[in-house]
């Protein structure tokens, strides 16, 4: 018996330019009792991860029905015919939904990471409806977009499961933590990076010993910045001081590195964040984090960080300077973030694999 992964066409298994699902599926694979019994299928890349087995999918063929139906496509014509199996789709309704059709025998499920009603093939009530009703489990990221696909349907279903994103904490004791406030992200309007520019710019040389860090691009992998938007706050945030540093785009094993050293991350999102990955990790580290009230992100931080309802600069401003200006309460938000971490992919993929279980015996595997 076999579970086949199948990533979006658009992500990227790798150390290098893998974001928020490649990552996700990575970390939950590596500590899965079904290890050996997962494959992951995606875009071909040069540099996979090397701790689960992944196999390149080439889209040349059924390229006319776009790349991701041409990845599940493909993926048909490479796999084992006889081999048991489930098969585990992410963040693509529409192909979830050719599957329906075509995996006559193989059971057949869904993981949501953004909201399912912007996404093509569960926008609308029916489209959600059929596939709670057509999929052997469907998982979500957070409540907040169980939420979302819910919405609308007038009937409970057993087989939607909550697998919040996670990350194993490694570390043996609390860091010991630099004077480092700290943005990692893309680079795009909704992830708020303009309001950490603008909430900063009295407070950068007004503490000329705390240096403040921008990390990212407007795409994982990107080396040089394209747009108007990510240009210009580069060159607003430059100028701020000598303490302010942007490193562009880095390494995740190097993002985890800076961030044990970090005091304060900064996540202030102005759209509805699923979960936000950057957040967890901060709060894996043991870092400060002030974050926006949206989304899912909000579920993450309840007990353990500092969220701010209807976001701006005046507001984010006014929370970092809260932590800079009292060092017992900054204390107070790292061993927050340390005592109060329940994220540790060891225990979260426990939950995934009970459902991979139950759907092996349902069908004799």
């Amino acid at each position: 018996m076999k579970i086949d992964i199948i990533l979006p066409y658009k992500e990227v298994f790798s150390s290098t330019k893998a974001s928020a699902v490649s990552l996700t599926v990575k970390n939950s694979a590596e500590f899965s009792i079904y290890k050996k019994q997962i494959s992951v299928y995606g875009q071909m890349t040069d540099s996979p991860f090397d701790s689960v087995k992944f196999i390149g999918i080439k889209t040349n063929k059924f390229l006319h029905l776009g790349n991701n139906n041409s990845i599940y496509l493909n993926y048909i014509k490479k796999r084992e015919s006889l081999t048991k199996r489930i098969v585990e789709f992410h963040n693509r309704p529409y192909v979830f939904n050719k599957a329906i059709q075509l995996e006559k025998k193989n059971p057949i499920t869904l993981h949501f990471h953004n909201d399912p009603r912007t996404m093509k093939g569960s926008k609308t009530v029916n489209e959600r409806k059929n596939i709670a009703e057509k999929a052997e489990a469907v998982y979500f990221v957070s409540h907040y977009i169980k939420n979302c696909f819910i919405d609308g349907l007038h009937k409970d279903y057993n087989n939607l499961h909550i697998i919040p994103n996670a990350i194993q904490r490694n570390l043996k004791q609390k860091p010991n933590k630099n004077k480092e406030v700290l943005f990692v992200g893309r680079l795009v309007e909704e992830k708020g990076c303009h309001l950490y520019v603008n909430a900063i710019k009295s407070i950068v040389k007004r503490y000329p010993d705390w240096k403040f860090r921008i990390i990212g691009t407007e795409r994982a992998g990107q080396k040089i910045l394209t747009s108007t938007y990510a240009k210009n706050l580069i060159t607003d945030f430059e100028s701020l001081g000598k303490n302010t540093e942007y490193l562009g785009f880095i390494s995740n094993e190097e993002v985890s590195n800076i961030l044990k050293k970090t005091s304060i991350l900064i996540v202030p999102s102005i759209w509805q964040e699923p979960f936000a990955l950057t957040a967890l990790e901060g709060v894996c580290n043991g870092a400060a984090v002030i974050a926006s009230k949206v989304g899912g992100m909000q579920e993450m931080l309840e007990d353990v960080g500092m969220l701010i309802s209807d976001i701006d600069a005046i507001k984010l401003e006014k929370s970092i300077l809260s932590l800079l200006e009292n060092e017992n309460l900054l204390n107070d938000y790292h061993n927050k973030s340390w005592i109060n971490y329940k994220y540790n992919q060891k225990d979260i993929v426990k939950i995934q694999d009970e459902v991979r279980t139950n759907i092996f015996k349902k069908y004799n595997y």
